[in-house]
């Protein structure tokens, strides 16, 4: 299972190497500063190698977010010199320190109980830099890592360390615990009931009439929606008639995933586009009308609701999500009861920005 509530998605982020990314420019440098301890986490260290890898991810998130990607590596550090970026420097430090920190109280606790990385964990993370080292330096390790250093400002060994420690943490030591939870039948039967909203269901057919390209994700010129649009009212005026909706949905609809059975779909709240939903939550058996969204024109008749029920798919998904909810806590109280103690010399030492 997928832990959203405590997971870093940041540090997540971090350990994905994107080959694209790497665009063979730039000075490789070396970083001196890599083997300082910048902070302890119990009998966990966490080196200024480390620290700065995840760090940046926070950096080029925000980066992203103030349009600097494609910029310069002048125009990025006035950024962070002056203004808005100045003013989010502490703010990106605390960040990191608290989930390193959390990744680190996990990490010790996996150790602690003698878990170890499964097989085929262990396969995917070898996989991974198999592929770089492949990908980027044609097979010659000492290239990819000269790219590695460049982009991501640690060495491949630094980073399959990282990946290691991050995937026994958060991956083999979290789901571990996680299975060991226990979720009483009175507990579901509760989280049910106050979620019964969530599990009701409904029956609709459509017939989708795309509005941009699903190869490229470009919008169809202004002519070729107009025509769409056209054809959509058009459908909807035969539907009303009588005339058969999903022989229609099988003749005219761009929904692959619907065609073959008359553009029927049945799904709970929380599945479809925001526009989809609205309409058929609302809607009554028998209604047909138009829902404009970023596919296109779905021609739409509502066929039935269906009532919440407890079966075993709910059932599972409410384990899975209570589960969840204790393991967070788990996870906070184990974070809460360990200190973490900074080097601030060496940090201030550190060029972050």
């Amino acid at each position: 299972m997928k832990f959203k509530k405590f997971l870093p998605i940041v540090l997540s982020a971090a350990l994905m190497l994107n080959f694209s990314a790497c665009n063979k420019k730039g000075q490789i440098s070396g970083d001196e500063d890599a083997g300082k301890i910048v902070a302890t986490v119990g009998d966990e260290n966490i080196s200024a190698a480390e620290f700065k890898f995840y760090l940046n991810m926070y950096k080029k998130e925000v980066e992203r977010e103030a349009g600097l990607t494609d910029k310069s590596d002048e125009e990025k550090k006035e950024y962070w010199n002056n203004g808005e970026g100045a003013s989010k420097k502490q703010e990106i430090i605390d960040e990191t320190f608290k989930n390193v920190k959390q990744l680190k109280v996990l990490l010790a606790n996996a150790k602690k109980d003698n878990i170890s990385i499964g097989k085929t964990d262990l396969d995917l993370i070898n996989q991974s830099i198999e592929q770089f080292i492949e990908y980027e330096g044609n097979g010659d390790k000492q290239e990819a890592n000269k790219v590695m250093l460049r982009e991501y400002g640690v060495t491949i060994d630094q980073y399959l360390s990282f990946y290691s420690d991050f995937v026994l943490a958060y991956i083999t030591y979290a789901e571990e615990k996680a299975a060991s939870i226990e979720i009483s039948d009175s507990e579901i039967q509760k989280e049910f009931e106050n979620r019964k909203e969530e599990f009701e269901k409904v029956t609709v057919q459509h017939i989708l009439l795309a509005t941009k390209d699903f190869d490229t994700g470009e919008a169809l010129p202004e002519d070729e929606v107009t025509k769409k649009k056209t054809l959509a009212e058009e459908l909807l005026k035969r539907a009303q008639a009588g005339e058969d909706f999903g022989e229609m949905a099988k003749q005219y609809t761009e929904d692959d995933g619907s065609k073959d059975n008359g553009g029927e779909y049945t799904f709970p709240r929380g599945q479809m586009v925001a526009e989809f939903e609205d309409w058929f939550f609302n809607a009554k058996e028998g209604d047909m009308g138009i829902v404009e969204t970023t596919y296109g024109y779905h021609v739409m008749k509502f066929i039935k609701h269906i009532p919440a029920a407890l079966g075993d798919e709910e059932r599972e998904t409410i384990s899975s999500a209570l589960r969840e909810e204790k393991l967070t806590q788990m996870v906070e109280n184990m974070v809460a009861e360990v200190q973490l103690v900074k080097n601030q010399d060496v940090i201030d030492s550190l060029e972050l920005f």
